[in-house]
């Protein structure tokens, strides 16, 4: 699937997708009280954008537990997320935080109970 798709073209859709759930943050997040730790220039960041919320950790947890969006979480405060470009479509981007806003916007994720130390 990597010969097929082509390097240059895996490697353009990641950055774009990383774009994009920048934009996403700004619109849905950003409002919600999440920052952006992963630099804003496309040229200092890789495929991939953390996010810091105070609230973190149990965010983390309730997307795993509550809407299939799988994170990464980090101490003290942050979410790291990712696309694979070769499996992931762009709709899939935007309905997982379209998930992440729901979540948090409808404060449902103060009832998860598991354990937010789980490193994927």
């Amino acid at each position: 699937m990597i010969a097929e798709a082509g390097m240059p073209a895996i490697s353009a859709k990641a950055a774009r997708g990383t774009e994009v759930m920048l934009q996403l943050h700004d619109a849905w997040l950003s409002p919600l009280g999440f920052d952006v730790v992963t630099p804003r220039d496309p040229r200092r960041r890789g495929g991939h954008v953390t996010l810091r919320h105070p609230d973190a950790k149990q965010i983390a947890v309730a997307m795993r537990e509550m809407v299939k969006v799988v994170p990464d979480y980090r101490e003290p405060s942050s979410i790291r997320l990712a696309m694979s470009p070769l499996a992931t479509s762009f709709r899939e981007l935007w309905d997982g935080f379209e998930r992440i806003r729901d979540l948090v916007a409808s404060s449902r994720y103060r009832s998860a109970t598991g354990s937010g130390s789980r490193v994927t």
